[in-house]
């Protein structure tokens, strides 16, 4: 079922709260993947990459990504390694509605996480799939990609239309 992706600002700050590690795989949590990915592929303007559990309002350890056009369920994910080297990659968020902005993140992980069964998994991620990862489990955490913009002094952009109807970012000041 698409589900409502929730935004900020919310009176509760739902997005701020830490999610619960997963402890039983049933239809509970199979029921939240599909959600994620209904809802993940109803999102076509800009197309979503990844969508975790508080966005939709379950505070679970558990988000979807599309890694190499699939997407991809992930449980209780954690991050095992960092790489040293670290890229600065235009970033938005479907919580955080027509603001963007240049965050720095590492750009490979390792990544251990379970699957809807329970199943543990391991990976390395790199570029664009590592940077989903990354964005997501901040979420997870209730950690908003503008906060590291904020954190590494960056600017936020959101997007306009000029007079000819051609979009274009303008600065954006969000005075955290």
């Amino acid at each position: 079922m698409i589900k409502k992706i929730l935004t900020i600002p919310n009176e509760e700050n739902l997005l701020r709260q830490k999610s619960k590690e997963i402890m039983v795989f049933d239809k509970v949590l199979e029921s939240i993947i599909n959600n994620l990915t209904q809802t993940l592929e109803a999102q076509t303007d800009p197309p979503g990459l990844g969508l975790s559990a508080p966005q939709i309002g379950a505070f679970k350890r558990v988000f979807v990504a599309r890694i190499r056009n699939r997407i991809k369920g992930f449980v209780n994910p954690k991050i095992l390694k960092f790489s040293k080297k670290e890229i600065a990659y235009l970033e938005g968020c479907f919580s955080v509605p027509l603001l963007y902005g240049h965050v720095m993140r590492p750009a490979e992980i390792d990544l251990l996480w379970q699957n809807i069964q329970g199943k543990k998994q391991q990976n390395h991620f790199k570029s664009l799939p590592a940077r989903i990862i990354q964005h997501e489990i901040d979420h997870l955490d209730g950690v908003l990609f503008v906060d590291h913009i904020h954190n590494q002094n960056g600017k936020v952009f959101r997007v306009e239309k000029d007079k000819g109807g051609n979009e274009q970012f303008v600065e954006v000041n969000l005075g955290m």
